[in-house]
């Protein structure tokens, strides 16, 4: 018997420009839980992995993030999410050098959510904010008759990254 092999897909990709820096990034989400930076190299024309983070198991599942991803207009942070339940969200920042750094993830889980879509919100240099649109079935999944499952509608949700200052 030949052992299962699983090939990861990407699913979503999104470019990132920081603010005030010359570089550009493209953030990859892929289905198999795992989200990658990429940095534009000019000189030879092709892109540099930066970063690659797993946060996920192999194969497709609809509760590893990956296929959504979102960024903040200003390049400061990056949301990633599953179908359901799952969203993570990154902070990106530079060091001294002026090298893309990312942050460990944030949780913004929500156990009964069934997740359309995801998007940054252009806040100009406020806190960072990204809306969800969404579906809560906790409802629909304890009602028998079907009346909740008619009544449920899509919401959207609005998470707010408070940074801290020391």
């Amino acid at each position: 018997m030949r052992p299962r092999v699983s090939t990861p897909y990407v699913s979503s990709v999104f470019a990132v420009s920081l603010t005030f820096c010359f570089s550009d990034y493209a953030i990859l989400g892929s289905d198999s839980g795992r989200i990658i930076i990429l940095e534009y190299d000019a000189k030879t024309s092709s892109f540099v992995k930066l970063h690659q983070e797993t946060f996920g198991k192999s194969g497709v599942r609809r509760i590893v993030p990956g296929q959504y991803l979102a960024a903040d207009p200003k390049g400061r942070s990056v949301m990633i999410s599953a179908m359901e339940k799952a969203k993570l969200v990154y902070i990106l920042n530079r060091d001294t050098a002026a090298h893309l750094t990312i942050s460990s993830p944030l949780e913004a889980h929500k156990n009964t959510a069934i997740i359309h879509h995801i998007v940054g919100l252009d806040v100009g240099f406020e806190n960072p904010v990204f809306a969800a649109l969404e579906v809560d079935y906790f409802e629909s999944d304890q009602d028998t008759s079907g009346e909740a499952f008619n009544r449920t509608g899509k919401v959207i949700l609005f998470v707010l990254y408070h940074s801290r200052r020391d």
